[in-house]
């Protein structure tokens, strides 16, 4: 770990040059601390520190967010080879595609580290890079990281709050971007309107909070930042990968969206006895059902509770 003079700012280590790592570098500095970035390709701004030797940033940073994509979240892991001592935070989203693990777990399977968290919420990257305002939350069962993370993020630009649900934190940002194809494709179908894209928000974050209790998160997670939060300012709406993917599937194109999310979660959720509808009704689309037929026996389901 590297020395510092008391009083200066703290060292953030940032794997993953590209917008978002460099949006993290933005905040991290304006913070007042340091960032370090680790990147592969395409070398970063000037204004920004960079290197092409991840240990590099591992063995000098007192904290290490990781702002890869999902896919190559293993990849720099491997690269960086953290140990024991350094704090990691991914700050993406969703479920590795190849194994439907979440992206803490393919952490504490690729390095020595145990103090992990996740950071999620609302940040438009383009927006943080030209000096708009957002916040996110961290969380970790570990005090030390979510204090370390608010040093190293928080700041006039950047609200960072805090939580201990890292299950509930990271099942919300894998659930945002099926939700979020799930309004693209209320969006999309032909005869629907604002009542049908109420209602797949609504009833999915309420199957996202039965799956977060069965898995021992807390529901509410889904209601905040993490959640609801990052689902309207990010991905919510047309302009976003994910919603434009919904439009796509309701015209028939298969291919779209992030089916691998969606499967990894009604496999988890069918495991603990947990009903998916709306998620399950997106795999069946995606499998071949027409989205018409989906939602008619979505909409055919008996009446029920609204909370359970």
């Amino acid at each position: 770990m590297a020395k510092r003079k008391k009083n200066d700012g703290i060292r953030v280590g940032i794997l993953g040059g590209g917008r978002w790592g460099q949006a993290l570098a933005r905040l991290a500095k304006a913070a007042g601390n340091e960032p370090f970035i680790a990147y592969r390709d395409v070398k970063p701004p000037q204004m920004l520190k960079s290197t092409k030797n991840p240990p590099e940033v591992a063995e000098s940073c007192d904290l290490l967010l990781v702002a890869t994509s999902a896919s190559e979240t293993r990849r720099a892991i491997q690269l960086a080879q953290p140990g024991p001592s350094n704090r990691i935070v991914v700050a993406g989203r969703g479920l590795e595609p190849s194994s439907g693990k979440w992206l803490g777990q393919v952490v504490e399977e690729e390095c020595d580290a145990v103090r992990i968290g996740a950071l999620a919420g609302p940040a438009p990257v383009e927006e943080i890079l030209n000096g708009g305002l957002c916040a996110g939350v961290v969380a970790s069962p570990f005090q030390e990281v979510r204090e370390l993370v608010i040093k190293a993020l928080h700041s006039s630009r950047y609200r960072v709050y805090e939580s201990q649900d890292l299950t509930g934190v990271q099942l919300a940002g894998a659930f945002v971007p099926v939700l979020a194809t799930g309004l693209g494709l209320s969006a999309g179908l032909r005869g629907s309107g604002v009542g049908m894209k109420a209602m797949v928000l609504a009833r999915g974050l309420e199957e996202a909070g039965r799956l977060s209790r069965a898995l021992g998160g807390d529901s509410s997670t889904l209601a905040g930042l993490a959640g609801v939060g990052d689902l309207v300012a990010v991905h919510g709406a047309a302009g976003s990968p994910y919603f434009d993917a919904g439009v796509q599937l309701a015209q028939g194109r298969r291919e779209a969206g992030p089916s691998h999310i969606a499967k990894a979660l009604v496999e988890r959720a069918k495991a603990r006895g947990v009903e998916l509808p709306i998620t399950e009704g997106l795999v069946a689309i995606w499998d071949g059902t027409d989205p018409l037929t989906a939602v008619g026996e979505l909409m055919s389901r008996a009446a029920q509770m609204e909370h359970r």
